[in-house]
């Protein structure tokens, strides 16, 4: 299990992109997925979610405004961009806009627990982060949307809270309450036996979800090619505010990287769950495109924070220790 679970996450990044294609090539036999999506993303978000308890989200208590910050980026700053971006990109074409604002709705991603740990950032907050934000997504996300477009889409938002009660809250708060009971050993014998079957999980999330896409890729048009060049923007750009923010508040460098790293890295899995589950087939396309680039992304990310004068000096520092 341990091999299996480091190869898949050494190469996560070309499996996700192989698992697209594949999903787009052959949509009529990998869609029946989609009917099983909340079931599998409730799994995965238990396994990920087993690696801190509530003394860890009682840490954001003690430090809060990096916290904060992070939140504001997140679910303020980020969906009121794309909700710009989109309006003045695709004025005739509403359910892009709907798609950028759904992609930058949904809370950070909990794949940025790895990342923070390869790029040597603050852990505790971003497993803090993560579990607060996916705690609070049931009721951030239909806000969210309820207010910047409550007038341009029709949503049920009481079936949405509930879907995202039963993907996210339930099985985060299981997993936390495990943690807790058992002392944190759910975290040393429980957790690695389930991160490959995680893995796995959203790898086959991402092949249902690309399905959606294979129509419009069929026949790329001037303005998907726009879309997408306006998903990438975006993305690159949550990173840049989250560094930006961490230079302004003169923040330590492991901290700095989990502000960018929290910042950019978004649950794309559960924001094409409900893409697919309450919005017409244009929504899911901005959302599912994602993955395609993201962890690519991050990756140069994490070694654009280490280039810089404040990641040499902690990596100077951190050799000098050793």
């Amino acid at each position: 299990m341990e091999k299996l679970d480091a190869f898949l996450g050494k190469h996560m990044a070309v499996l996700i992109v192989a698992f697209v294609l594949v999903g787009i090539t052959f949509p009529d036999v990998f869609s029946p997925i989609n009917d099983r999506t909340v079931a599998l993303f409730a799994f995965m978000t238990f396994a990920n979610s087993l690696g801190g308890g509530f003394r860890e989200m009682a840490a954001v208590a003690r430090r809060p405004l990096p916290v904060v910050v992070i939140f504001a980026i997140l679910h303020a700053a980020m969906p009121l961009l794309a909700l710009a971006l989109g309006s003045v990109l695709f004025p005739e074409a509403p359910l892009f806009t709907t798609g950028l604002v759904l992609e930058y709705a949904i809370p950070t991603g909990v794949a940025s627990l790895l990342w923070v740990s390869i790029g040597r950032g603050n852990t505790s907050m971003c497993l803090s982060v993560v579990l607060l934000d996916t705690l609070l997504a049931p009721f951030v996300i239909p806000l969210t949307l309820r207010l910047l477009l409550g007038s341009v889409v029709e949503m049920d938002t009481a079936a949405m809270m509930g879907d995202l009660m039963v993907m996210v809250a339930i099985p985060a708060l299981i997993a936390m309450t495990l943690f807790q009971l058992s002392h944190g050993r759910a975290a040393v014998t429980v957790k690695p036996r389930l991160a490959p079957f995680a893995k796995l999980t959203m790898l086959v999330l991402v092949l249902a979800n690309a399905t959606g896409c294979a129509p419009f890729l069929r026949s790329i048009t001037p303005t998907l090619i726009k879309l997408i060049c306006a998903v990438f923007a975006l993305c690159l750009l949550g990173f840049f505010l989250g560094y930006r923010a961490a230079l302004l508040m003169k923040v330590d460098f492991p901290t700095a990287v989990t502000m960018s790293l929290n910042s950019g890295i978004r649950n794309i899995a559960a924001g094409s769950v409900l893409a697919i589950q309450y919005f017409p087939g244009d929504v899911l396309f901005p959302v599912a495109f994602s993955p395609l680039f993201l962890q690519a992304t991050t990756a140069v990310i994490v070694k654009i924070l280490h280039a810089t004068k404040g990641g040499k000096e902690f990596d100077r520092q951190a050799e000098s220790a050793k």
